[in-house]
Order: structure tokens, then C-alpha cells, then sequence
């Protein structure tokens, strides 16, 4: 089982995720009350942080399946799902880093 570095610091840079991911380390990324990225060398798991029905679960994969992370609001939310540019730009790198470790 991989440590978990859950990253409040949302500067680090590519290059310290990649040496943290190279260290088996798990990088997690939350978006809001909606979603938690996991990026591992192994994979990306996203988790959900409410409940999706299931017709919702598949457009959500067809979405990142072409790279877009595609939810409309469900019922327990008002409005679109805020997220904060920081941690997005935190996904990115470490997507980047995690493509750079598995050479893809």
C-alpha cells in the first residue's frame, strides 16, 4: 500500500511530484466536495465525494475517457462545481509528472 502525501501546498512543481511519486508515494488532489484524484504510479483513481447515479457515473467516465471532466450538477448541488485554479493546476503537474514516470 502507498503512503497517501496529501498535498495542501498547491506550488510544488512537476518536478518535486514526480520525486515524490517515484518515491511510491500517492499524490492527492481534491476538488471541492465533489471529487478526490489519487495519482500513483500504478494509476489515476478519481473518487467521487457524493453520491452519482449511475447514469451519471457513465457519462463521467465516457467524459475522462476523452479527457474531460464532464459533470453536470447533481441534485445536492445548486450550482456548477467550483474548483480552485490551484488545485487544478496541481492536477495538471501531476498528471505530467506521472507521465514522465511511466513514459507514456
Amino acid at each position: 500500500m502507498h503512503h497517501t502525501d496529501e498535498l495542501d501546498d498547491t506550488e510544488r512543481t512537476t518536478d518535486e511530484l514526480f520525486e515524490a511519486m517515484a518515491s511510491g508515494n500517492v499524490i492527492q488532489v481534491i476538488f471541492g466536495d465533489a471529487f478526490a484524484f489519487h495519482i500513483s504510479l500504478s494509476g489515476v483513481a478519481l473518487f467521487t465525494r457524493h453520491d452519482l447515479a449511475p447514469e451519471e457515473i457513465t457519462e463521467l467516465v465516457a467524459g475522462t475517457a476523452r479527457g474531460v471532466l464532464d459533470v453536470d450538477p447533481t441534485p445536492s448541488c445548486d450550482s456548477p462545481i467550483a474548483v480552485d485554479p490551484g488545485e487544478a493546476a496541481l492536477l495538471d503537474r501531476a498528471l505530467a509528472a506521472r507521465r514522465a514516470l511511466v513514459g507514456a
